[in-house]
């Protein structure tokens, strides 16, 4: 009897293990697939960084293409904050500023009306708005243009700034109103109870309870400001007015210079791909809460 128990148990033992040794070889197998996959994504970045500290005959291939620098020119980094450079960052720069505080309370408060405030025919009206993420945005792209002419706003950052103003965005107005549809309505009935407005209670409620959300969408807002290439494309002509991505274009565009050799525009990508990559660790977390609650509040 002793036997067949010692037996058993060492068959137990042996299957326990067994489980273990297969779970840790799937593990190490699919952590294999993701350093493998990470490093595919991760190339061209590394390209780009590596290249970016050459030596201006190293990055042209001369005399042979390399992989790893054989000197290390962190001088390159220097010579793009010319004062081309520093101008289109603060064109770049008040034109984020302005919408990352614009298209979250724009948003945020049309989104307010939508959920929280009675008013014939909203759902017809919140239909419509939804309706324009349907329309493709070569279709708006003439039309506004024609629109920004006339009224003489070429060459300025109001075709970027003033729209922000006008509702924050028809995915924006629908991504805080079903975060809202989750908060609970009793707050704002005992809010207006004690005598608080409408206002009253988006500014001291809502607003604040919605700081998830927002945090998604000014992300949203800085990343596609940030890399905006068509919008300053049509509406910007005069190079004091260009943006970073429109007046690092041109100035790579020309023929191959001291100041634009292949280290020197790596360099410059490297340096517009960093606030992306910061602004993303910092607050991924968010970012991910933002998408998820975005889609199954309501």
């Amino acid at each position: 009897m002793q036997s067949t128990e010692t037996v058993f148990s060492a068959q137990v033992r042996k299957n326990r293990l067994v489980r273990r040794a297969k779970k840790a070889l799937r593990l190490t197998g699919f952590h294999a697939v993701m350093v493998i996959l990470s490093l595919v994504f991760m190339f061209p970045f590394l390209y780009m960084f590596f290249m970016s500290v050459m030596t201006n005959t190293q990055s042209v291939g001369n005399p042979e293409v390399i992989f790893f620098p054989t000197e290390w020119h962190f001088e390159n980094y220097a010579s793009v904050f010319d004062e081309s450079f520093v101008r289109y960052f603060f064109n770049t720069f008040l034109i984020i500023a302005c919408n990352l505080i614009f298209v979250p309370l724009a948003c945020s408060f049309v989104a307010f009306g939508f959920s929280r405030c009675r008013l014939a025919g909203k759902e017809a009206l919140f239909a419509v708005v939804l309706a324009t993420l349907m329309l493709p945005a070569a279709v708006t792209q003439i039309p506004l243009y024609v629109i920004f002419v006339d009224i003489g706003w070429i060459n300025t950052p109001l075709p970027f700034i003033v729209p922000a103003l006008l509702g924050g965005g028809s995915m924006n107005i629908f991504l805080v109103r079903q975060f809202m549809r989750g908060i609970p309505a009793s707050l704002d009935e005992a809010a207006t109870i004690d005598g608080a407005s409408k206002f009253r209670v988006f500014f001291s409620i809502y607003f604040p309870l919605c700081k998830p959300i927002l945090i998604f969408t000014m992300i949203g807002v800085f990343n596609g400001t940030w890399n905006d290439f068509m919008g300053p494309l049509m509406y910007l002509r005069k190079p004091d007015s260009y943006t970073l991505a429109l007046g690092v274009y041109y100035k790579f565009a020309g023929r191959l210079t001291e100041e634009n050799f292949p280290n020197i525009q790596m360099a410059t990508g490297v340096i517009m791909v960093i606030p992306s990559a910061v602004v993303f660790f910092i607050f991924q977390k968010q970012l991910i809460e933002g998408v998820s609650v975005g889609a199954v509040k309501g």
